[in-house]
Formats: C-alpha cells, structure tokens, sequence
C-alpha cells in the first residue's frame, strides 16, 4: 500500500465552511482579507477578493477534473472561465517547497492542528505551520499534498509574504446549488477572457 493511500484512508473528506483570515506580513496596517472555503467532498467552491472584480468564486470538480472561476465585471457582464485539470499537469509542476512533521500542536480557529515546517525552495525561507490531520489536504489550493487540512500556512508573492489563518468553520453540509454556474453567467473559456479584456480596452 502506498503512502498516499494510507493518508486518504485516515483523512477524511471536508464536508462544511472554512473562513480564513489572509494578512500580508510586510503590510501590517493593511486590513486583512477573508477567503471562505465550501466543501462538498469532491466538489469545491472558494471564494476570495479581488481589487480589480471584488469577489470571485472557484468552483472545482475533483472527480470530473473542471473548474469554473466566476467573474462579474459589472451587471451585464458576468462569466464563468472555464477551466481543466488533471493529476498529470499537477506532476509534472517543478516542486516550489519542501515540508517536515515537527513536534507540537494547538487549536487554531477552532480546530486541533499538527506542526510542520514549510520550506520554500527559491528563497529558502521556513515557516511555521499546522494542519488538521483529521480532513484531507484538497479543499483548498495552495497545498494539497500536506498531511492534512492546512489551518495556518504562508504563501510567498510578489506583494509580500501572505499568511493564511484558519479563523472559523462548521461541518453543516453546504446547499449543492452553490456549486453551479449560475445561468447569468456566460461560459466562456481563459483565451476568449482575456481577448475580451483587451478589445474593451481598446474601445476606451
């Protein structure tokens, strides 16, 4: 039996809402952000702001490997880009970072957490970290090979270190409707997206 069979056997699917607080470190005064997580087993949606579109939800299907990012420019111009993934383009990514179990636990947003330390290869910075090895690692984005849920992790970018806190969650099963594209929505994929954003901004 492989390693990772045996962590999804002991990992449970997330089924419930997850709030994060996201704070940048290099920017203490700077109101921190909030990012909610819907799990529904295999089907996810996330929602984060943007300064640019305000709030933007990912839908993902981690059975039929598809996603959907819903955008709403204004009224009139609301999309779901649509995307696809799969096992064989996640493998084939060069590995950004390293992680190592630590001794050590405590409740972060309500949830009993496990240590790990977080390397980061390119800058070779290390950072504290914690999971819940009671849920799996895939209903949220950045690292899904952990050991567990991650509840307080970092993100390096070109903005600044980026700390995200587990700050509440509940385990009530979230309605399935939210995890359609709703039909004012157009479905139009990343390449039309983008020559849509150029040809409007031309015409102004």
């Amino acid at each position: 039996m492989t390693s990772n069979q045996l962590l999804s056997q002991k990992n449970l699917p997330f089924i419930g809402a997850l709030e994060y607080e996201i704070r940048n470190l290099e920017l203490k005064d700077e109101k921190p952000q909030l990012m909610h997580i819907l799990s529904l087993d295999s089907i996810i949606r996330i929602e984060t702001n943007s300064y640019v579109f305000g709030t933007q939800s990912f839908i993902k299907h981690l059975i039929k490997k598809k996603s959907y990012l819903l955008i709403s420019i204004d009224e009139n111009q609301q999309y779901a880009i649509k995307g696809d993934f799969s096992q064989s383009d996640t493998l084939d990514k060069p590995k950004k970072y390293t992680w190592k179990k630590k001794f050590g636990s405590k409740k972060i947003g309500g949830m009993r957490a496990k240590k790990l330390k977080l390397t980061f290869l390119q800058s070779q910075k290390s950072y504290t970290c914690y999971y819940s090895k009671n849920y799996a690692a895939r209903c949220q984005e950045a690292f899904t090979d952990f050991p567990g849920l991650p509840v307080l992790y970092y993100l390096e970018t070109d903005n600044g270190v980026l700390e995200y806190r587990l700050t509440k969650f509940t385990t009530i099963a979230p309605n399935y409707d939210l995890f359609g594209v709703p039909s004012n929505y157009i479905k139009i994929t990343f390449d039309e997206f983008v020559d849509l954003l150029n040809n409007s901004n031309k015409n102004d």
